[in-house]
This record gives structure tokens, sequence and C-alpha cells, in this order.
């Protein structure tokens, strides 16, 4: 049977990122499982958490120092506000993460969770600010169900979510300044994120 090359990506991505685990996404696997993922939020959790420890690694000599246990936890757990046990809370997502974040100790990984939806840069209120929170960020900009260009994947967000379809694209220029931010302290470009995350 013939698979298309979309199809072969997400297998060599899945295969890349299941076999280089680190403790943190060891970790992240534990709360895989008590909050009930469902496969989709689970592959999409591995690929951000995989993008946020390229782009940790990929960090110049010189660059600000970050916390990168939290930063590469929370990108691993930036979605937990989605898991089906909260379903029918009317809150966003992402307010749900931190506050399961808070619920579970994890106090260094809640702001850059709560921060992390791509129309948060339009609300002074929930803009990611620090570094930690900008690398979260920029983790979901590219990460979907495989590493994507950021407009790709906003645009694909505001398909799936029209209630949110005018803020998503509203924010897309944000969304691309942080991401120059983000990748002015790492050294490789946007673009060599696909082949970082393998």
């Amino acid at each position: 049977m013939r698979t298309s090359p979309a199809a072969r990506t997400v297998v060599r991505l899945w295969d890349g990122v299941n076999r280089r685990l680190t403790k943190l996404s060891t970790k992240a696997e534990a709360f895989y499982r008590r909050y009930s993922y469902p496969d989709w939020l689970e592959t999409h959790s591995r690929v951000v958490g995989a993008i946020a420890e390229a782009l940790v690694a990929g960090r110049r000599r010189g660059a600000p120092p970050i916390d990168v246990d939290s930063v590469v936890l929370a990108a691993y757990l930036h979605d937990i506000g989605r898991s089906p046990l909260l379903a029918g809370d009317a809150r966003d997502h992402n307010i749900l993460s931190g506050i399961v974040l808070a619920a579970e100790g994890l106090g260094a990984c809640i702001e850059p969770a709560r921060r992390h939806a791509i129309y948060t840069v339009l609300d002074p209120n929930l803009a990611p600010r620090t570094q930690e929170e900008k690398i979260v960020y920029a983790a979901d900009r590219r990460g979907g169900q495989v590493v994507e260009p950021l407009e790709d994947r906003a645009h694909d967000t505001a398909r799936r979510n029209p209630k949110y379809a005018a803020e998503i694209v509203r924010a897309i220029p944000h969304a691309k300044a942080i991401e120059r931010e983000v990748f002015a302290d790492v050294s490789f470009a946007p673009d060599d994120l696909p082949e970082k995350v393998r």
C-alpha cells in the first residue's frame, strides 16, 4: 500500500519523537495517560515539545539564560486544558491549562501554557512576555500534527476554530514577530525546524 508524503512525514516525525524521549517528555507521558489525551492531542503535544527542545538546544552562546526544564515541560503540557476530562468547561483551553498545571504543582509551566494560544498576542493581559513564554508560543505556532509553516498552521487553526478565525488572522503578524525574536537567539532558521525535530 502506498502512503502519501504527508503520511510518511507524520510517521517519521512520530518515530523520531518517540526514539529520543527525554526525561521531560517521559514525565509528560504520565500526564497524557492521567488526563486521557486522545491520539491527536498526544501527537500535537509531542511535536510542540520536540520543537521547544530543538529551539532550546539551538540557542546561541550568549543568549539570555532561560529555565530550560520549565520551557520544555510547558511545551509538552501546554494543551492539557484540552483534556476530555475538562469537556464542558466554557473557559478557553489555555486558561484551563494554566489552572491544571497550577493544581499539579508545576508553577513554572503555568504562564507559558496560559499564553500559548495564537490569539493571546492580541490581549495585553495574556500576550507572551518572557523568553520562556515566547519559546512555547513559537513552538505551538509551528507544531500541529507535524512541523508546519506558521501561516499554514494559523490558517488551519482558524478553519477548525471559526469562533476565533478573525482573531487568529489578526494575530499572524504578531506571531511572526515573536517567532523572529525567538529565532534571533537560535543558531538555525525557522525553515530548518523540520529537520531539527526528526
